[in-house]
């Protein structure tokens, strides 16, 4: 009965170990894949270190094409503008070659009823 007995606690006590060494193997492969997935994890916290910098010049790329922008608005108002003082100055420039033509004409007319003598 005795000798059952120790038999049983070897069968336990090895069923014991191979429970502890199946728990130590699960232990070291989840130990490997945390490792992994740290490393992982730390690779890309490093990537997105790295495009700190890069969204700053894009940042200054943008601030930069906006001045531009600003610029250009500022010289199509002014072109603008230019235009509609051009345009103003033809009108001018238009009516007084009308009143010019009407004097001509005036004066055509005027010399027309003098004779020469010869």
């Amino acid at each position: 009965d005795i000798e059952q007995m120790l038999k049983e606690m070897q069968s336990a006590v090895s069923a014991s170990v191979m429970g502890m060494d199946k728990f130590s193997e699960e232990i070291r492969r989840s130990v490997g894949e945390v490792r992994q997935v740290t490393d992982q994890l730390s690779a890309v916290m490093d990537q997105v270190g790295k495009l700190a910098p890069q969204f700053d010049a894009v940042l200054q790329g943008m601030q930069s094409q906006a001045v531009g922008a600003e610029q250009i608005t500022g010289t199509m108002v002014q072109l603008n503008d230019a235009t509609q003082q051009t345009v103003e100055s033809l009108k001018a420039t238009s009516e007084a070659v009308r009143q010019l033509q009407f004097a001509a004409g005036d004066l055509q007319s005027s010399v027309a009823s003098f004779a020469l003598a010869a």
